[in-house]
């Protein structure tokens, strides 16, 4: 089978030929039981050694994107059928594979999530969690202002709120989703984000966990996530629309 495929620099080899499988696959590009080349085909076609194709179907099979079968090939899995995790993160890495209904998707995750990780942080914080958060809206009234420090303040907060949860599987989980804000950061994180609300709701917070209470500190944190998912969808749309993120950027690069 003809897959459009790039041939890599030497520096990139493994890594290039996993993430151009891997973008293929994740966009749809490539479905579910399609049969890729063999690797001698993959390894002509992108200009590096058969090494380093079999390292990257190798990350691929890990990532349940690909299934081996001995003495037939590899072939796409459905991505539903995956239990990978950072195939979250892969998603919003790739301006191909963005697209709007994909974030409405993820922030609905981010949603659920995060009321539990706020009300376990609530009521299990130590006295070190509340001194840091303390910290980071000192240092939002003085800097939050600049988008890259909002950013910055926000993961920070994030990565505190998960550990103070006491639960290692909801810190995972924080920190997956940590990792999302990141690769976020330029849909809203920028001079059109209201940083007096910001910094007014974080000091709300602040003081709904020093109270430990579980409810007033789910309230505010609801409506943070609805407006930052307000915000985030609108400008997601503005972007799919103009050919930015989604299928259409991939050929408009093409």
């Amino acid at each position: 089978m003809a897959i459009d495929l790039e041939p890599l620099a030497s520096a990139r080899r493994a890594d290039g030929v996993f993430e151009q499988l891997c973008s293929r696959i994740l966009s749809g590009a490539l479905l579910a039981g399609t049969q890729l080349p063999n690797e001698r085909e993959l390894s002509e076609a992108l200009g590096v050694n058969r090494g380093s194709v079999r390292e990257a179907l190798k990350r691929l099979e890990f990532l349940e994107l690909i299934e081996v079968r001995h003495g037939q090939g590899s072939f796409v899995r459905p991505l539903s059928g995956s239990s990978a995790l950072q195939l979250i993160e892969a998603l919003i890495r790739d301006r191909a594979t963005v697209t709007t209904e994909l974030l409405r998707q993820i922030l609905e995750f981010r949603r659920h999530v995060t009321v539990h990780v706020i009300e376990l942080a609530a009521r299990n914080h130590r006295p070190e969690h509340l001194e840091r958060a303390r910290r980071l809206v000192e240092r939002e009234a003085n800097e939050g202002g600049d988008p890259a420090v909002a950013l910055e303040i926000d993961v920070a907060m994030n990565a505190m709120l998960g550990e103070a949860t006491g639960n290692l599987m909801y810190q995972l989980l924080t920190n997956l989703l940590t990792r999302l804000l990141e690769r976020l950061g330029p849909i809203y994180y920028n001079e059109s984000r209201d940083h007096a609300r910001s910094l007014e709701t974080h000091r709300r917070l602040l003081d709904a966990l020093a109270r430990r209470d579980t409810e007033d500190a789910r309230r505010i944190v609801e409506t943070m996530l609805s407006y930052s998912e307000t915000a985030i969808l609108r400008e997601a749309t503005r972007l799919e629309s103009a050919g930015l993120i989604g299928t259409a950027s991939r050929r408009a690069e093409a």
